[in-house]
């Protein structure tokens, strides 16, 4: 049988399991390129030929996994972000194309400023993506990447390594409510906040997928009972934090925006710059700057 019958035929079986068709079939491919460690050019130009005799085994046990609504990225420990792969394992939150609206917005607000050691902190890193990013496109930067899982941590690391950032990029098991508030703080005066926390509100989470809601860590997903709950204790404790022009960027889910913007009024000390929106048009990337009450 050809390579690209298997695929066919692996895609169906996808698509019987409730992943929608063009997703089924976009899965079924990398899915066997990963068993054949192939690039997309070898596999276009070898699917018309029966693939190696060991190739069936393989092919079925992942595609049996994927059935069973198991993220690809967890499938194949891989997840492209910002041009970059980042090593991806159960207990982490896998990296999503909105979050690199934070990186753009970053390079936007600070792009007179790209070779300046900047003082930046990463709340809630999880696979590092967003401190392993920001470390590339500003190569003088100091960042402190905290997170309050171990199994996080370490998979963030080894990102690091991988990327050949572990010089500027700290990893804290902590939460940033300690951190922040205490005084031995390895950074005070960040340029820069950014945070991907928990938004998702705690009683739609049984509302999500299977590949998310059975497969990634719920303490990267629940944000209480509006979503908001580390946000709200975010945006009270960053004032103190930033540096007088300093920004935070926040990741918000949709229709959080008013809410947001209702909790930054009774801050005087931020003053809301905007929204960037995802492809769908939903606000996603929330630009906060601290400002001095006039």
């Amino acid at each position: 049988m050809m390579l690209r019958k298997h695929v066919t035929n692996a895609a169906k079986r996808l698509q019987q399991a409730g992943i929608h068709n063009t997703e089924a079939l976009a899965d079924a491919e990398l899915l066997a390129r990963h068993v054949l460690d192939w690039d997309r050019s070898t596999y276009l130009l070898r699917n018309h030929e029966p693939p190696p005799t060991t190739f069936d085994t393989a092919y079925a046990a992942i595609i049996e996994r994927r059935t069973a609504r198991e993220p690809v990225s967890l499938i194949t420990q891989q997840r492209e972000f910002w041009g970059l792969d980042f090593s991806v394992k159960p207990g982490v939150l896998i990296p999503r194309p909105e979050t690199e609206l934070i990186v753009e917005t970053a390079i936007d607000l600070f792009s007179d400023r790209i070779n300046t050691k900047l003082s930046i902190a990463d709340i809630g890193t999880g696979s590092g993506c967003l401190a392993v990013a920001l470390a590339l496109e500003f190569p003088n930067s100091i960042i402190s990447a905290l997170d309050t899982s171990a199994t996080a941590l370490e998979i963030a690391r080894n990102n690091c390594v991988v990327h050949s950032v572990t010089d500027r990029v700290r990893l804290l098991e902590n939460n940033f409510e300690t951190w922040l508030s205490s005084r031995s703080s390895p950074l005070y005066e960040l340029d820069l906040i950014v945070a991907n926390l928990p938004y998702i509100p705690q009683g739609t989470i049984k509302t999500l997928s299977p590949e998310v809601q059975n497969y990634e860590p719920h303490c990267a997903l629940n944000g209480g009972p509006d979503g908001l709950l580390l946000i709200r204790k975010l945006l009270t404790l960053a004032p103190t934090f930033l540096s007088e022009k300093g920004f935070l960027l926040l990741e918000i889910g949709e229709a959080q925006a008013p809410a947001l913007q209702e909790i930054l009024e009774s801050i005087p000390t931020l003053v809301l710059n905007g929204f960037r929106s995802d492809l769908q048009g939903i606000p996603r990337t929330t630009i906060i700057e601290r400002s001095n009450p006039s």
